[in-house]
């Protein structure tokens, strides 16, 4: 399995939709605790397989933390944790996202340079 990460922009808490607060949950109280600009500290993206369907949201905080949802729902699928896809019995699927997250940081960082 190999999964593709694509990033999209972070709306202002004020602009956030119904599910998406409700996917950050307390992802989105600990920004909204940081005060203006908080929501830069949230990063989204939408995990797609090859053929590029969309399977998951994933929202992290401070890029280390956070949660894998099923794409447009609540339920979850995994958690990240330091960085790292964690939280879930299904080792390959966790090995996709750990590939695909290295992959998203090494083409984001020659980007910049």
């Amino acid at each position: 399995m190999r999964l593709v990460f694509h990033s999209r922009p972070t709306p202002r808490f004020d602009e956030m939709g119904e599910l998406l607060r409700e996917q950050l949950g307390p992802l989105l109280e600990q920004a909204e605790g940081e005060g203006e600009g908080g929501e830069e500290l949230i990063q989204l993206f939408t995990v797609c397989d090859e053929s590029g369907r969309h399977l998951y949201d994933l929202h992290l905080f401070c890029g280390d933390d956070g949660q894998l949802l099923k794409a447009g729902t609540t339920q979850h699928v995994a958690s990240f944790s330091q960085g790292e896809a964690t939280g879930s019995r299904d080792e390959h699927l966790l090995k996709a996202l750990r590939a695909a997250l290295a992959e998203w940081r090494g083409s984001h960082e020659s980007a910049r340079s």
